[in-house]
């Protein structure tokens, strides 16, 4: 069963977290957080509205934005969400943390027993000569999400003390279709040439003279 962890949506949503939290994306929400004073990952913060508000989950498979949501509501446990939240405000609010990475791996931990079949393992990185670093995070589970979870894709209601807003990071603008450009005198009337026999019998008509 562990091979099967990650599966091909979690590796999907894995890479929409990855590329949120680093880079110009990261920078983004940290000019929210500080432009509105939204604490953004506060302990009493929801980890399904919080994925909501950066439209993260996944798109393909079996009901799969309801089931992810289910999971990050329902299924992951209280300890478990406050000790993502912790993590990811300590990492988003330091300005030498440049990114998150995030994982799943197959937990293979006898004991202690996993909480609600989950546990979360945080690590930082070691900082390089700038101080810079990175932090992991990393979900480990003893199984997949059952097939009886139907899921929830309603959209979460809204945490207190949110600030405006909802989704703070704008969709990226749809790409335009270029159009091909027109040959070059394109449009124009031709112009009439005269032939060449006819231009030569004129030719020879002016030196008779």
């Amino acid at each position: 069963m562990g091979g099967l962890i990650p599966n091909p949506n979690d590796a999907e949503v894995i890479d929409k977290l990855n590329a949120q939290f680093q880079g110009a994306k990261l920078q983004k929400l940290r000019d929210h957080i500080r432009g509105t004073a939204d604490v953004f990952f506060a302990d009493d913060r929801h980890l399904h509205r919080i994925s909501h508000r950066l439209r993260i989950f996944p798109s393909s498979g079996d009901r799969p934005k309801g089931r992810w949501y289910v999971l990050l509501r329902d299924l992951i446990g209280d300890t478990n969400r406050k000790a993502i939240l912790k993590a990811l405000r300590d990492a988003v609010g330091n300005p030498k943390c440049v990114g998150i990475h995030f994982w799943a791996r197959f937990n293979t931990r006898s004991t202690p027993p996993p909480i609600a079949d989950y546990e979360v393992e945080v690590i930082q990185e070691r900082p390089d000569t700038n101080g810079e670093f990175w932090v992991a995070i990393t979900l480990l589970c003893d199984h997949e999400i059952l097939a009886s979870v139907q899921g929830d894709p309603s959209d979460p209601p809204e945490d207190p003390g949110e600030k405006r807003p909802v989704h703070p990071i704008p969709l990226a603008p749809a790409r335009r279709a270029k159009k091909q450009g027109k040959r070059p005198g394109y449009g124009k009337k031709p112009v009439k040439k005269a032939p060449k026999k006819a231009a030569r019998k004129a030719a020879k008509k002016k030196k008779r003279k």
